[in-house]
């Protein structure tokens, strides 16, 4: 009798444990990345394939401690767009995070638009989503559409 009641107390501790780790435990998705084109606001035309932009001299920095933080920016190859796409991962995790909601877009040595970029955070199966709640680019607010890169007109 004292051997069944210490196996169904440890089962019972056994099941208590594992019930609340689970519990406990929440996953968390990664934002998707900022990926953005710059396109023409009259006509549509691509500024970074036409060469009125040069993307290798494209650069995102924000400020935090009164210390400039430059952010990694990267041109992505995707097939199904029709425009050149620039990619940086940082800047989601750094306004999720509180970092900082604004950006400086370097377009060429004299010449910076501003970006604001938020995110929120919803539950989806059970893990924390963060996705974007809030983008502007030189005081316009600008579509959100999950998965897609954000059209920046200038």
């Amino acid at each position: 009798m004292k051997k069944t009641f210490k196996i169904v107390a440890f089962v019972v501790i056994t099941t208590l444990i594992i019930t609340s780790c689970k519990e406990d435990e929440r996953c968390s998705i990664h934002p998707e990345p900022f990926r953005f084109s710059i396109i023409e606001k009259e006509t549509g035309t691509d500024l970074l394939d036409n060469g009125a932009y040069n993307p290798e001299e494209i650069g995102i920095h924000y400020f935090a401690n009164d210390e400039r933080k430059d952010l990694i920016v990267n041109r992505e190859t995707d097939p199904d767009t029709i425009y050149i796409e620039l990619v940086t991962v940082q800047l989601p995790m750094i306004s999720l995070t509180g970092l900082s909601d604004i950006f400086y877009l370097e377009l060429g040595t004299d010449e910076t638009d501003t970006l604001m970029v938020a995110l929120g955070m919803e539950e989806r199966g059970g893990c924390d989503y963060h996705p974007y709640t809030t983008v502007i680019h030189n005081g316009q607010h600008i579509d959100i559409v999950e998965e897609k890169a954000f059209i920046l007109k200038k």
